[in-house]
């Protein structure tokens, strides 16, 4: 699994909110500087712009120059790669975004408060059937610090920055002339090198 899979992965697919769980997504606008490490790769850091009242993210690879648009309620997700002038449709990435408001099952234990990018959360532990980790969340749903593990490694996502404004419509549209490709399921991971 690619870095930039990773991190959409921990920050956003966590099971569906129900009433003794945590909120998990923001309920707030903001945009946010996150670092990513897992074993065996250098360290990461990723943009996320978030538009809480439409759930779309767009996390940005500044290194790679690669940016993802996802749009929670439908499932969609896009990589604008703007080395080959493209806007990429991923059903990986896709199915991942659908999973993010379906995915249930999850126990979430409390462990106490702690602080991340200057900002109070409460962290928990969180088990699934094949993955488990820590997140420590804000009481308005961002995630502040995340280490995780499932069958395909592990990862930590931390926050090193959170600024709550607004985030307008354009973050989210895709560039205009970009062409549009289909990946087959497991070509983007092939496509970024992981």
């Amino acid at each position: 699994m690619t870095s930039l899979a990773k991190l959409l992965a921990l920050l956003l697919a966590t099971p569906a909110q129900a009433a003794d769980h945590p909120a998990f997504l923001p309920q707030h606008d903001l945009a946010a500087t996150y670092l990513l490490t897992a074993p065996g790769r250098p360290a990461a850091t990723y943009q996320l712009e978030y538009d809480a009242s439409a759930q779309r993210a767009r996390i940005t690879d500044p290194l790679r120059g690669l940016t993802f648009l996802i749009d929670l309620p439908t499932g969609q997700a896009e990589l604008i790669v703007p080395a080959l002038h493209a806007i990429v449709e991923a059903p990986d990435i896709s199915g991942l975004a659908a999973q993010i408001r379906t995915a249930g099952g999850a126990t979430f234990l409390p462990l106490g408060p702690a602080h991340y990018a200057g900002l109070p959360c409460d962290k928990y532990e969180i088990l699934l059937q094949n993955a488990s980790g820590t997140a420590c969340l804000t009481p308005d749903g961002v995630t502040l610090h995340f280490a995780g593990r499932n069958p395909n490694g592990t990862a930590t996502v931390t926050a090193l920055s959170v600024a709550y404004q607004h985030q307008p419509d354009t973050s989210f549209t895709p560039p205009d002339g970009y062409s549009q490709i289909i990946l087959p399921p497991g070509a983007l991971a092939q496509l970024l090198g992981g």
